[in-house]
């Protein structure tokens, strides 16, 4: 199956052909090959957004990141991690957007070796949308080339120097927000979060 996913990352890193440098939700450094994409185009920049601690508009769009658009190619439907599942595999449901991100590096780890490699996954930076993970390496070529093997993912970059949407910044779950998870939030009380898309208009465009 085929299916696109964004990403922001740096030219070097679109993919991850050697293990990770810097530890992960899901990868310790060093520990492992691990992609993170996202299924929605803006769930990037917000993972970008927490991770940089960006909660105003004068920060936020200071940072210029290259946005890439990837048609990842798998060999069946991705496994879905959700707050139901998640006590199957010894998490508790807040675990899988939580700001300790141990318990989550620990069930990768072990699907290292017993699989799923390829999953999705709530996103702890921008409730309601979903990330999809795969933990093998991969190699990016061009967007229109027919891959060679199982390595290779066609992508193109979108965005040069592109900056965050405005007002996404207050949509954005934070380390150490006095709110609750939303998406959690809403599961808990048995339903489910539906995220809607910040507004645009011309003079959002404006510089």
């Amino acid at each position: 199956m085929e299916v696109v996913a964004f990403r922001l990352a740096n030219y070097e890193t679109p993919l991850w052909s050697v293990e990770n440098f810097a530890a992960g939700r899901y990868n310790a450094a060093g520990a492992g090959f691990t992609q993170y994409l996202s299924l929605h185009p803006l769930t990037p920049w917000a993972e970008l957004l927490r991770n940089e601690d960006r909660r105003t508009r004068d920060r936020a769009v200071l940072m210029r990141y290259p946005l890439w658009a990837i048609r990842v190619q798998l060999a069946s439907e991705p496994f879905a991690l959700t707050f139901d599942n998640a006590t199957d595999f010894g998490l508790e449901p807040g675990d899988l957007v939580a700001d300790d991100h141990g318990p989550c590096r620990a069930l990768a780890q072990a699907f290292r070796s017993t699989g799923p490699t390829a999953f999705t996954a709530p996103s702890a930076a921008l409730p309601g949308t979903t990330n999809l993970i795969v933990l093998e390496p991969r190699v990016l070529v061009a967007y229109n080339q027919i891959p060679f093997d199982d390595l290779d993912w066609p992508g193109s970059m979108t965005a040069q120097d592109g900056r965050c949407p405005e007002g996404l910044w207050d949509l954005v779950h934070y380390r150490g927000a006095a709110a609750r998870h939303a998406g959690l939030e809403a599961w808990e009380g048995g339903g489910t979060y539906a995220f809607e898309e910040p507004e645009v208009s011309a003079a959002m465009l404006s510089p």
